[in-house]
């Protein structure tokens, strides 16, 4: 009746209970992995791992380790890649490292070493149709409609 609920396993007891932002100011430095449902303004110094939801580096603000999130600002430095949804390196950032991203913005005055590579939905082409038509019927189909927009070359098919 009256107990605690037990947690499922892999499930976190994480909760967002408000929208102010965590905020490590710049005479802290964590070592560790930093995790957060909600927004993290990133001032001091990180040697570790950080997933968060939205994260916001500083201009004093340093990051060793990977860092993944939905969006990232990037006025300090990251040494270590970066996996975002959308990431804005702003003038004076440096990022050492590898950015994987759907949208990027990079202000003049920014620097990035490391290769910058865009998320894709998905990575496997997928057929529409296994079936392929016989080259008579894409005759008929090009005598049809010749519009002059096909795709399919005349030519090619014109020799069968």
């Amino acid at each position: 009746m009256f107990g605690r609920k037990k947690q499922k396993p892999g499930s976190s007891s994480l909760k967002r209970v408000n929208n102010i932002p965590s905020i490590i100011s710049q005479d802290v430095r964590l070592t560790g992995t930093l995790v957060s449902q909600g927004e993290v303004q990133l001032d001091g110094r990180i040697d570790g791992d950080i997933k968060v939801k939205h994260l916001v580096i500083g201009s004093t603000g340093i990051i060793e380790g990977m860092v993944e999130a939905q969006n990232v600002i990037v006025k300090g430095k990251v040494i270590g890649s970066i996996n975002a949804s959308e990431v804005n390196v702003k003038s004076g950032a440096h990022v050492h490292g590898d950015v994987f991203h759907d949208t990027l913005s990079i202000d003049a005055g920014a620097i990035i070493e490391g290769s910058l590579k865009q998320r894709f939905e998905k990575d496997a082409i997928e057929l529409i149709s296994e079936e392929l038509k016989p080259v008579s019927e894409v005759k008929m189909l090009l005598e049809e409609d010749d519009s002059g927009l096909s795709f399919v070359n005349k030519q090619a098919t014109d020799k069968n």
